[in-house]
């Protein structure tokens, strides 16, 4: 089944313009698990957003054939509901021992769930998390952001033209490069917006970065191999698979299955 959400993010996580479709799907990501409340409106969007109803009217209307908003509401829920099945069945025997015991990695089993179980707390204490890096690293990160989005989690990539964005000690950022430069410059360069007011996780394979003399980020997770090399898109997937059934384990079902 196509998962609206999934379309929606596909759209966000792609555009190259701050327009009021822009602004709408921010919105019903950041309000996403309030769907079934009665003051989830056009009415209420607009009065937040400054958006108009046309806009919201003629991006529902492109999400569907001619929908309406009862149309797209309902879609929404229903396939939200539809989402928690398909994660809960997917789940199902899964543990996250299994998964580190099969990952690449320098650190022993036991220090990485470990380190695993400390980054969920962060990820769960945040109320905004930043996906940032380059195209395809992220894309590897979408089911990982489609499920923390359905958990209640407000998940978005990154996007420099957006002039609302200001980093607070609520954020996450996740970064995701290779050799750990794009995240030196991208500090560097975002000064004005505090990108280190939060908490910043580095996924790189780089492991100089781990070094407290040369430490950019709060948090690392190294990946062992050649830089920019096929495997890492494999890491990666691992890596954000990892991350999303133990956030679900440890604290959207609260039984880590461990």
């Amino acid at each position: 089944m196509d998962i609206l959400l999934s379309r929606i993010l596909a759209f966000l996580n792609g555009t190259l313009f701050y327009d009021d479709s822009y602004i709408f799907c921010t919105w019903i990501v950041k309000h996403y698990s309030e769907m079934y409340d009665t003051d989830f409106t056009p009415e209420r969007i607009m009065r937040e957003t400054g958006i108009s109803r046309s806009s919201i009217d003629d991006f529902v209307a492109h999400l569907g054939k001619d929908w309406k908003w009862d149309d797209f509401l309902v879609t929404l829920q229903h396939n939200h509901e539809t989402r928690l099945d398909q994660i809960r069945s997917r789940m199902i025997g899964l543990t996250t021992k299994e998964i580190v015991h099969g990952l690449e990695k320098n650190e022993t089993d036991e220090e990485m769930l470990e380190y695993v179980s400390k980054i969920c707390e962060v990820i769960d204490k945040s109320e905004r998390i930043f996906l940032i890096g380059a195209h395809y690293p992220i894309s590897v990160a979408s089911e990982f952001q489609t499920d923390l989005i359905t958990y209640g989690k407000n998940v978005i990539a990154y996007h420099h033209y957006d002039p609302t964005v200001h980093f607070t000690e609520k954020d996450l950022i996740i970064f995701v490069s290779a050799t750990g430069r794009s995240l030196k410059g991208f500090l560097k360069n975002n000064g004005n917006k505090n990108p280190q007011a939060g908490e910043v996780i580095l996924i790189t394979q780089n492991p100089i970065y781990k070094k407290e003399e040369y430490k950019i980020s709060d948090w690392v997770i190294q990946m062992p191999g050649r830089y920019d090399g096929i495997n890492i898109n494999y890491q990666l997937m691992t890596i954000f698979d990892l991350l999303r059934l133990h956030y679900y384990q440890q604290y959207f079902i609260g039984h880590p299955e461990r």
